[in-house]
């Protein structure tokens, strides 16, 4: 048979003792874990942000990589324009100082042929020359008709005498040297080599007008 055992209920203070030494664990634990949450949720924090920092850094560089390559384009776009505007303005200004030049060196190779178309012509050979050659053409032109009489200044007659014994050659003082007067019948051919140049003249100073732009002078003042 057993013999039962004593029990011996704890003391009232010990209970409280042991409740407040529970209680101060439990506060501790629980304070411990709010300082672990808390260092774990900074960290986290820290981590996210440095995180979305970082993403937010990153597209922020790729958005200013996009706007100063666009803006570099822009800008070298602009300045393209610019130079090939230039370009156009330069070649535009070398075609006109060039047409100016090329115009102001034809008018003055045209004086100078003038200048020298003069000489000759004022030589007594050459007007006797253009006016054979004057005569023969005007023989070509009155055939089949004959010439009846040939009109020649007496300086020009003397020269070409000779040449054209077969023709009825008559003196013309009022005829300027360089000049004949051919007629058979009522057909009448004149020339002069003073009008044929006076013609030279008139058409090489109207295109020196066209390319320099400047008016032709009249043909007194020209003789002047």
């Amino acid at each position: 048979m057993l013999t039962p055992q004593p029990y011996a209920f704890p003391v009232l203070s010990n209970l409280d003792a042991v409740e407040r030494e529970a209680d101060r664990v439990r506060e501790q634990q629980l304070e411990a874990a709010v300082r672990e949450a808390i260092a774990n949720g900074f960290a986290e924090g820290v981590s996210r942000g440095r995180t979305e920092a970082e993403r937010e850094g990153q597209q922020a560089r790729e958005q200013s990589r996009r706007e100063g390559r666009e803006a570099g384009r822009v800008e070298g776009l602009a300045a393209m324009q610019s130079a090939a505007m230039a370009l156009r303005e330069a070649l535009a200004q070398f075609a006109q100082e060039r047409a100016a030049v090329m115009a102001e060196a034809e008018a003055f190779c045209v004086d100078v042929a003038l200048a020298a178309v003069a000489r000759l012509v004022a030589t007594n050979n050459v007007r006797a020359e253009f006016t054979a050659r004057m005569i023969r053409t005007a023989l070509v032109a009155l055939a089949p008709e004959a010439a009846t009489a040939v009109f020649l200044n007496p300086v020009d007659r003397e020269v070409l005498g000779r040449d054209f014994e077969e023709l009825p050659l008559h003196d013309d003082e009022t005829l300027a040297t360089g000049s004949a007067r051919v007629e058979a019948g009522r057909l009448v051919v004149y020339g002069s080599i003073d009008d044929a140049f006076d013609q030279i003249r008139t058409a090489a100073i109207e295109l020196k007008a066209k390319r320099t732009g400047r008016q032709p002078k009249s043909k007194e003042n020209h003789r002047k």
